[in-house]
């Protein structure tokens, strides 16, 4: 026990993932360039440093810097204070909804089949590659990353020694808020679409240890994070709605596919022994939850929050300059566009300059799927006849429908008004076919318009 802090309050917060996500290693293997962070088990986990860094974060936003200070602590110089918040590793959940605590044997982990699929090395890979002003490849610009599915579960255990003063009590009560009532984006690339997370289930117990009662207590108080029966259960929310955000409805024009996805049983209705099509759009599971049980959902078809992030990046540069006269050798590389800078961060590691940006936007994954299969091949023009290697069949999707959402994630940092001019000029495009998403764009693929005329629908009204 602290003297100065004798009130200890534990809480249990289960955070379920919206999109898909992951902690990485910082390394690859021989075949990925980034894996994910496990546990002892080899089960994909979240780090308490993480969680700590990303918490402080949205914490000093929403209380400000003397708040955090307080909660987190701090270094400064010759003075600093101990955080008087404990963050635990959030714990991965089997399909009964249990977190998993402790080695399990291969056997038992094999006979649960969420923590089976979560041990395979990479449960789902997104290919990447990153294209300059004129669609080409940018040098070492092609990777990829291994992601856990949507819909796992973690549960993290949270401490906090409180001194009984009313400043201090409320600083937990700001905390338990802020974690019950905004998402998290955690982990790499969490303004990509990944690491969007909700907190489902939360509760918290208090133990004053100037009371016998309160000593009993907290020395008989449970470790095993799935026994909250003495704890107070808390309310959440599940909000994405505390960001200003901008939506957009669009309907495909015709055909459109992002990405090489891998097959699947029951694609285009053909049967597991007949030949799919050589080019398959990316496709990926989630995991339900129904109460306590969990299921592997039907592949859905997704469009990523990176491919549209891409265009609109390039797009953004190309207005910012139109609307400041910038044309020809006057115009910057994208990367050094301002507008660029301001909405999507940058990163300068040869001057130690960096910027985290305010823009994330979110994944779409598509839930009733109109499939098309596409002949293609290549004419030798000697022979008239086909080239070696040159037919083969592309599945693309067809005529869907489907909102693009993007998130202003600090409303409050000063942006010029030809930045916000630009931002909106290139969802426009999007919205009247003017800005294609995805592969094949050469060739008529991508193509969305806003069918009904709504518009960019903001959440602030404009």
């Amino acid at each position: 026990m602290i003297k100065t802090r004798p009130i200890f309050y534990q809480a249990y917060v289960t955070l379920e993932a919206k999109s898909a996500h992951a902690i990485h290693t910082g390394h690859g293997d021989t075949t990925h360039d980034s894996l994910i962070v496990r546990d002892a088990n080899g089960l994909p986990t979240l780090l308490g440093t993480s969680l700590a860094g990303i918490l402080r974060h949205q914490f000093t936003q929403q209380y400000g810097d003397n708040a955090a200070n307080a909660l987190f602590g701090f270094a400064q110089g010759d003075e600093g204070q101990n955080s008087w918040l404990n963050v635990g590793w959030g714990l991965v959940h089997n399909s009964k909804n249990q977190p998993i605590q402790g080695l399990l044997s291969p056997q038992d982990i094999q006979q649960d089949f969420i923590l089976a699929e979560l041990l395979l090395d990479k449960p789902i890979v997104r290919h990447r590659v990153q294209l300059n002003d004129m669609g080409a490849a940018v040098g070492a610009g092609k990777f990829d990353v291994t992601l856990a599915p949507a819909g796992v579960r973690y549960t993290s255990m949270l401490g906090y020694w409180c001194d009984g003063s009313k400043s201090s009590r409320n600083l937990w009560q700001q905390f338990l808020h802020l974690l019950t009532s905004h998402p998290i984006r955690l982990g790499k690339g969490a303004r990509n679409g990944y690491g969007l997370f909700h907190v489902v289930a939360a509760c918290h117990a208090q133990y004053d240890l100037r009371t016998p009662e309160g000593k009993t207590a907290y020395q008989q108080r449970s470790r095993t994070r799935g026994d909250t029966k003495k704890m107070q259960h808390l309310p959440t929310e599940n909000t994405d709605d505390t960001n200003i955000h901008a939506i957009l409805k669009l309907q495909a024009e015709g055909h459109w596919r992002v990405g090489g996805g891998e097959p699947f049983k029951g694609m285009l209705n053909r049967s597991t022994n007949e030949r799919l099509p050589d080019i398959l759009p990316m496709n990926e599971q989630k995991i339900i939850w129904q109460g306590n049980q969990a299921s592997i959902g039907q592949h859905q078809y997704v469009l990523p929050a990176s491919s549209v992030k891409g265009a609109v990046r390039h797009r953004v540069a190309f207005h910012y300059n139109c609307l400041n006269g910038l044309f020809g050798e006057a115009c910057a590389d994208t990367n050094d566009n301002p507008a660029v800078k301001a909405l999507f961060g940058f990163g300068d590691g040869d001057n130690n300059e960096q910027q985290a940006g305010i823009l994330a936007l979110h994944d779409v994954y598509i839930t009733k799927a109109n499939e098309q299969a596409l002949m293609h091949n290549k004419i030798d023009r000697f022979t008239a006849g086909v080239m070696n290697g040159a037919l083969f069949e592309e599945m693309t999707l067809y005529r869907n429908q489907l909102d693009i959402r993007l998130d202003i994630l600090d409303s409050q940092k000063p942006l010029d008004v030809t930045i916000k001019q630009a931002l909106q000029l290139t969802l426009e495009d999007i919205a009247k076919g003017w800005l294609p998403l995805g592969a094949g764009s050469s060739r008529g693929l991508g193509v969305f318009i806003d069918e009904k005329n709504i518009g960019v629908q903001w959440s602030d009204a404009g």
